[in-house]
């Protein structure tokens, strides 16, 4: 796992990398634009905006008076860029270049070509010009949702009224005494007597206990050998 290990290798040790990007750089400052191949050229655009960045912080340090901070950032930038023209190319003249800029101050061209010998891919390495806009990222076009109007269920649905039921709610209410007189004259109304004749009628024959003991006999088989 490459966890926290940060920048490519490029096949060399960590002396001979460190003094080659410092070449890269130099010459990136010296001539603004250098043609490398496309790893190399990854590594030394972030190499050359961190010089960039202090030549900025020490231009605006001195603005304000404090002319100790200007001179830290210059040893700080000396160290990889030890050419003195270069240098004060670098704070004079590309530094102040890029003042309203917050970054991104190389592009990165790929020429589309590879290199005799080990077919590597070349890129170009530019700084950018005062006015001249770097590459913008894409903006995707942000998700929409529309709103659906969902159907009732089918139990939210009022059910149809009976006939019955309609014809009572469509029929004009009838006074209170209206109603409650047949309702009082049915309550008052006495039952009529049960003749004897309907009691005749329901009363059962009663039987002996011989009649319910008795039952008939099934026919009996006649007796023979089965075939």
């Amino acid at each position: 796992m490459r966890h926290r290990r940060d920048g490519r290798k490029l096949g060399i040790t960590a002396t001979h990398r460190r003094a080659m990007l410092a070449n890269m750089v130099t010459s990136l400052f010296r001539s603004e634009r250098i043609e490398t191949t496309l790893p190399k050229a990854k590594e030394a655009r972030r190499l050359a905006e961190r010089l960039i960045t202090f030549a900025r912080r020490g231009n605006a340090g001195a603005a304000s008076g404090a002319a100790e901070k200007k001179l830290a950032a210059r040893r700080h930038v000396a160290r990889i860029v030890q050419d003195s023209d270069v240098l004060r190319k670098l704070f004079d003249e590309i530094a102040p270049r890029y003042v309203d800029r917050p970054g991104g101050y190389t592009r990165i061209v790929r020429l589309g070509s590879v290199r005799v010998g080990d077919a590597a891919s070349k890129a170009l390495l530019e700084l950018l010009k005062k006015d001249e806009e770097g590459r913008k990222k894409k903006k995707t076009p942000r998700k929409t949702y529309h709103k659906i109007e969902m159907p009732a269920a089918p139990g939210a649905k009022e059910r149809p009224a009976k006939p019955a039921e309609a014809a009572v709610e469509s029929a004009p209410e009838a006074p209170a005494a209206e109603v409650a007189a047949p309702a009082q004259a049915a309550a008052a109304k006495p039952e009529a007597p049960k003749t004897a004749a309907a009691h005749a009628k329901k009363a059962k024959p009663h039987k002996t206990e011989g009649e319910k003991k008795a039952k008939p006999k099934a026919a009996e088989k006649p007796k023979g050998k089965k075939k």
